[in-house]
């Protein structure tokens, strides 16, 4: 590898994979936390109160209320513990073998294969959310929801339809990267 010290790069690679593991297990706290935040409100708490306790502004406590809910009456209607639920098709935690975090957005098992369909054939397909299609390079705006890389970044990307969740990139969109990284995660926990 040229003039790069073996030693140190072993180093590298080590303290690499400590950090990968480490926002990995920062990714499961904080949907934990977000979740256990959810279900406070969710069960009768007062947001002001659960805000105050916990040493949040208002303002994020809402945001993580409405990220698994599209509103507070929603939330309020919904059986107390859902749990987390697919962006792409709103299974819940429990009916999935696998529900992969990003920041406020999941995907679980099922759709990574759905959506690696859509992203190869450039077809539209239907969940109980709504469409997901494949992101069109016009589209070079479009954000993943994974990792924040717009369309014109990546090779391809997958979203569901706007109608479906009101954001001009929908509820949920993935990149080709974050797919792949999901099928990794998905064949790692098979072995």
């Amino acid at each position: 590898m040229g003039n790069v010290d073996e030693k140190l790069l072993a180093e590298a690679r080590q303290a690499q994979e400590r950090l990968k593991d480490l926002e990995q297990e920062a990714e499961g706290a904080r949907a934990e936390f977000h979740h256990a935040v959810r279900r406070l409100v969710a069960e009768g708490s007062r947001p002001q109160d659960v805000a105050a306790a916990l040493g949040l502004n208002g303002q994020i406590l809402h945001q993580i209320v409405q990220q698994a809910s599209g509103s507070e009456r929603e939330s309020r209607n919904r059986r107390a513990d859902t749990g987390l639920t697919c962006s792409f098709c709103g299974t819940s935690q429990y009916e999935v073998r696998k529900l992969i975090a990003g920041p406020g957005v999941y995907i679980c098992d099922a759709c990574v294969e759905l959506i690696q369909g859509v992203i190869s054939s450039g077809s539209v397909t239907h969940t109980r959310l709504g469409p997901v299609h494949a992101v069109t390079d016009q589209d070079g705006r479009v954000r993943c929801r994974f990792c924040d890389k717009r369309r014109d970044q990546v090779t391809a990307m997958a979203a569901m339809s706007a109608e479906a969740g009101g954001e001009a990139s929908g509820p949920a969109t993935i990149c080709d990267e974050c797919l792949s990284l999901c099928i990794e995660i998905i064949a790692e926990e098979l072995t």
